[in-house]
């Protein structure tokens, strides 16, 4: 803690600011830190004043590009916060990205392929627990998504199941319209 009172009491504004607009590497360069007093000067931030949140509402669009590309686990990459200790604060990042501003919806869109394989292989409870939407509060939403992504594989079961009616019947009309001959027949060779 004798760090964040050395490096970061009172100028936080500051600092917030200039991780916004250089980035975390930077900004640790600039302030010399180690990795042990950068992290914690970096948790001072994000837990204390919001850095995350601050940092994805200063660069929407950024943000939603590589959540809709990538998901949460790209997001959270970038803001590097993989470690656990960040799941409940990074939740109120998730919930101003991915579902005020629809880039759930967007992401399995972009990604319905996938999901669409997911879900018939291994049931929606497992999306649900992938797109981390799996909490009473995502309700709603999970219906929405549920509702696109049951239409996707609906509608490749029927386009499945019409190529394999349609091959079979070409296949039964071919060989019910061709010409047997023996194959002695002069001519044939």
């Amino acid at each position: 803690m004798e760090i964040v009172e050395k490096i970061a009491r009172g100028r936080e504004n500051v600092l917030i600011e200039a991780y916004i607009l250089n980035g975390p590497s930077e900004l640790k360069n600039a302030l010399n830190l180690n990795e042990e007093a950068w992290s914690r000067v970096f948790d001072y931030l994000v837990f204390e004043h919001n850095l995350l949140f601050k940092t994805v509402a200063n660069s929407v669009q950024f943000f939603m590009d590589q959540y809709i590309e990538g998901g949460t686990s790209a997001v959270r990459e970038i803001l590097d916060v993989l470690d656990s200790k960040y799941d409940s604060i990074f939740e109120n990042v998730f919930d101003f990205l991915a579902i005020s501003n629809d880039a759930l919806y967007y992401h399995v869109m972009h990604n319905r392929d996938k999901y669409s394989l997911a879900m018939k292989t291994r049931g929606g409870d497992f999306v649900r627990k992938v797109l981390g939407i799996w909490k009473e509060k995502y309700s709603e939403n999970w219906a929405r998504i549920l509702d696109l992504l049951l239409a996707t594989v609906c509608n490749d079961l029927f386009t499945e199941r019409t190529f394999d009616q349609g091959l079979s019947a070409f296949n039964k009309i071919v060989n019910g319209t061709r010409t047997h001959r023996p194959v002695i027949e002069p001519g044939i060779l």
